[in-house]
């Protein structure tokens, strides 16, 4: 790979910064058919836009997208010929497309994605260019990488050209997420105002008196840039979805017992990590935290409530094993808005890349170390699977799950906790199943198979022969499904 050689060149910075400077249709023109476009984790950028304007004129440009989660209009059908989307980790609004068979996925995770770089192999594909957002330069020129750090660094050391959009919105995060402008080839600015009032009650208009008042709040509070990509639509929109995205939906009872069943597994002194999705991004705020002590944070992402646990003074890094006093996340995607306001400058939270979060070594040197996810099924050896659900049908990758929970696994004291609700599909089907279905993937083997926590309870795998396996899974099942699941068992030897 030709890598372009960056540079630091800290004088007159501000005039670097005006020959750089570009429009949205002029950092499109930069790309060329058969260009190989990288989009790191967490972007949220306005580039796409514009290079998908171009569409007529470009043919068989690549696209590696970490997580899609928003479509400029290259996930569409009938684009083949001028983008070809490749997905590493999540797909999200990408998975028609590659139920379709339109768009490929790359299965890594997001510590593993690197290695072919580091290695220098052949099969390492050529960033021709990276897209990323960073914050506005400070008086040195140094702007930082948001709130969101992942394999931004690592991408731009390997990028020929790095087009960089400056956003307001962005905090100024610390940790290791500076870059300079003369380390940028171009600059973008797509800052936009603030979420007016009248937006906001816009939005507020679409639910129940009762919840007005906090969804106005919400909106106010949210990216400027992608409420105002959603507000035409917002009328079309159901109103669970503008829940979802404005951090609104509640926990259900299933999420509400899962918590209460959580919290008999937790510790002082415990170092955290915590998924995202559902249930787990619900534990903090539903108070399973409340009345621990002295808690650390190492973890990929963030959850609602988590930047709160340091601010209330339960989460002070006072025994973390590295970084202490200090809350280590890799992006902050997960916080309430209010939560990244607070992130702002704040020297009590580190943005580390995903090649030193999500080092199995570093997170097994945590002692104490608790990873907390979600899967989608476990079968009665412990086979655990967060990918697929009821056969091959790919729902996500696997992000950084895999490592959290072996180096959980690994740690002195550590606890890889998995949390599934005991059902799906209205309480129909059971997650708990006598075996994965065939074309399932293997998440987790047997072998590492730790604690897996239902709305009934918690089974620890650890230490079980299989059939104290199968029994421990089988008292945390669904009531309904356990005489069939008892069945089952028999044939486990």
């Amino acid at each position: 790979m030709d890598r372009k050689k960056r540079i630091l060149n800290l004088e007159n910075w501000p005039e670097q910064y005006r020959q750089k400077l570009l429009s949205l249709e002029q950092a499109a023109g930069l790309i060329k058919s058969g260009d190989k476009i990288f989009i790191p984790n967490g972007y949220v950028g306005e580039l796409p836009y514009a290079i998908v304007a171009r569409r007529d004129e470009l043919r068989q440009v690549q696209v590696e997208v970490t997580a899609p989660a928003f479509d400029p209009g290259w996930l569409l059908p009938g684009m083949e010929e001028s983008f070809e989307i490749q997905v590493r980790t999540y797909l999200h609004l990408a998975r028609p497309g590659h139920d379709e068979g339109r768009i490929q996925f790359l299965p890594y995770t997001n510590w593993t994605w690197f290695k072919p770089y580091r290695d220098r192999r052949r099969v390492a594909r050529d960033i021709d260019v990276l897209l990323l957002e960073v914050s506005p330069p400070d008086e040195n020129g140094f702007c930082t990488l948001g709130a969101v750090a992942w394999e931004k660094n690592k991408y731009i050391r390997e990028a020929k050209i790095v087009i960089a959009e400056i956003d307001d919105y962005q905090i100024r995060s610390r940790g290791d997420t500076a870059i300079h402008i003369s380390e940028i080839d171009y600059l973008v600015n797509i800052s936009a105002p603030p979420v007016t009032e009248e937006e906001a009650l816009r939005v507020a208009a679409r639910f129940p008196a009762e919840k007005q008042e906090r969804a106005r709040d919400a909106a106010l509070l949210a990216h400027p840039r992608l409420f105002r990509r959603v507000l035409p639509f917002l009328d079309l929109v159901e109103l669970s979805m503008i829940e979802f995205q404005l951090n609104m939906d509640e926990p259900d009872d299933t999420a509400k017992a899962i918590a209460r069943n959580l919290k008999d597994i937790l510790n002082d002194h415990d170092t955290i990590q915590i998924g995202v999705g559902k249930p787990s991004k619900y534990m903090i705020e539903l108070g399973v935290f409340d009345q621990l002590n002295d808690l650390s944070i190492f973890s990929e992402m963030a959850c609602p409530g988590m930047g709160f646990l340091i601010k209330r003074g339960i989460a002070t890094g006072k025994f973390a094993t590295l970084h202490p006093g200090k809350a280590v996340f890799t992006g902050l995607i997960g916080f309430r808005p209010e939560e990244i306001r607070w992130a702002d400058d704040n020297p009590l939270i580190e943005l580390h890349g995903a090649d030193y979060v999500l080092n199995i070594g570093n997170i097994s040197r945590n002692e104490n170390m608790v990873a907390i996810n979600n899967i989608t099924q476990v079968d009665l050896l412990g086979q655990i699977t967060c990918e697929t659900q009821f056969g091959p049908r790919l729902i996500n990758g696997p992000g950084g799950q895999i490592e959290f929970h072996l180096g959980a696994f690994f740690s002195p004291g550590g606890k890889a906790v998995s949390l599934l609700p005991s059902t799906w599909g209205g309480g129909g089907i059971s997650t708990i199943v006598p075996q994965l279905d065939e074309g399932s993937v293997v998440s987790i083997p047997r072998v590492y198979a730790d604690y897996v926590v239902t709305e009934w309870g918690v089974a620890q795998l650890t230490g079980r022969t299989n059939r104290e396996r199968a029994q421990a899974l089988i008292q945390i099942a669904h009531p309904d499904f356990r005489d069939e699941l008892r069945e089952a068992a028999k044939k486990i030897s």
